[in-house]
């Protein structure tokens, strides 16, 4: 039977970078950490990933963990002359977010 590798997640700035890979419960959990060891986290999203951000962040905020303080979308413009859509989402956790996020994440 093939196990996932877990590794331990130690956020050292407020920006978490969403993958598209990630399964969306994964995600979710990941941002807790964030929420845990941040007032304000912001989650970042490229493509195709923008919808899953966004789906996430409302999670989030329809659960009472945090409140969306801004969404910002540009272009992102790489060195090989690609471009993609990008999304910041700005989450704040709320007071019951963060005694809630204490209580489930043991780090």
């Amino acid at each position: 039977m093939d196990q996932s590798k877990k590794t331990l997640v130690n956020p050292e700035t407020n920006v978490y970078n969403l993958s598209g890979k990630t399964l969306p419960k994964t995600s979710v959990f990941v941002t807790k950490i964030y929420l845990k060891r941040f007032d304000v986290v912001e989650i970042h999203a490229l493509g195709d990933t923008i919808s899953k951000a966004v789906r996430m962040a409302e999670y989030l905020q329809r659960q009472d963990y945090v409140t969306i303080e801004k969404i910002n979308t540009f272009t992102q413009k790489f060195e090989d002359n690609r471009s993609k859509v990008k999304i910041v989402v700005t989450l704040k956790v709320t007071a019951n977010g963060k005694k809630r996020v204490n209580e489930e994440i043991k780090q």
